[in-house]
């Protein structure tokens, strides 16, 4: 049986826009497992990145509960919630959002202020991601010398130094072109077989063929989900007619 590491309960998220309440996130229970590759999808406003920012604690919600690990992480102040991201979730997005004026080692140490992690294992966890990410010749250059995949690349890193419990991605290959962004998919396959849990949104068929389980969202709920074996390149072909039609009954 499949333990979950996240779980929402009566989870709702509103906004109020021109005086108006905006439900985006309706009374919604879900479970997050450990070790999965969960894949958010939906069209555009069906809250997909509004739930990846309250599962994380990038946000705060409106009503209801998010727990991580059992612990309701809603009640938590602002600065246990930051140890909390720092110490336990990763986090991947569009926009890259390296540190311009630090090179790509330093934006890679840079979750690690302020831990106890001995300097000397971080170094090497740093140089064993970049080996990994195919970076290492890249280390002491700046985010404007470099591509966008490697920039990316070099995101996932920094994400993964503190090896954490989850790793959140908000659309991770919509900035990159499909070459690059194949290259960040396989990687996040493989850290995912490595056991890294793994939480996507993306609108990208490729992307979304990733995952073993697909969750769609129609107006603030769950409309329906995909359950898929870990992804194998070999089957993709079959996969992505499975995937397919799955999301066009759900109006994709």
């Amino acid at each position: 049986m499949k333990n979950a590491i996240i779980e929402t309960e009566l989870l709702c998220k509103s906004f109020i826009s021109d005086g108006e309440i905006n439900n985006v996130i309706k009374n919604m229970d879900l479970k997050i497992y450990d070790g999965d590759f969960t894949v958010i999808m939906g069209s555009s406003g069906s809250g997909k990145s509004t739930l990846l920012y309250a599962l994380s604690g990038m946000d705060s919600v409106t009503t209801g509960k998010v727990l991580f690990e059992g612990e309701d992480i809603t009640r938590l102040k602002e600065k246990q919630i930051a140890k909390l991201r720092k110490e336990k979730l990763g986090f991947v997005f569009q926009g890259i959002n390296l540190i311009p004026n630090l090179n790509i080692y330093e934006n890679i140490l840079s979750p690690t202020y302020k831990t106890k992690a001995e300097r000397k294992k971080i170094d090497e966890k740093i140089d064993m991601l970049l080996e990994k990410m195919d970076l290492t010749s890249q280390r002491k250059k700046f985010p404007n010398q470099m591509s966008g995949g490697q920039k990316q690349r070099a995101a996932i890193c920094r994400a993964l130094i503190n090896e954490p419990k989850v790793v959140f991605a908000d659309e991770p290959t919509g900035a990159l072109n499909s070459s690059q962004g194949q290259n960040v998919l396989d990687i996040f396959t493989t850290i995912n077989k490595e056991g890294q849990s793994v939480v996507m949104v993306t609108h990208d068929l490729k992307a979304a063929l990733r995952g073993n389980r697909i969750i769609y969202l129609k107006d603030g709920r769950i409309d329906g989900e995909l359950e898929l074996e870990a992804f194998d390149e070999e089957t993709a072909t079959e996969r992505e007619e499975v995937v397919y039609k799955f999301l066009k009954e759900k109006g994709w």
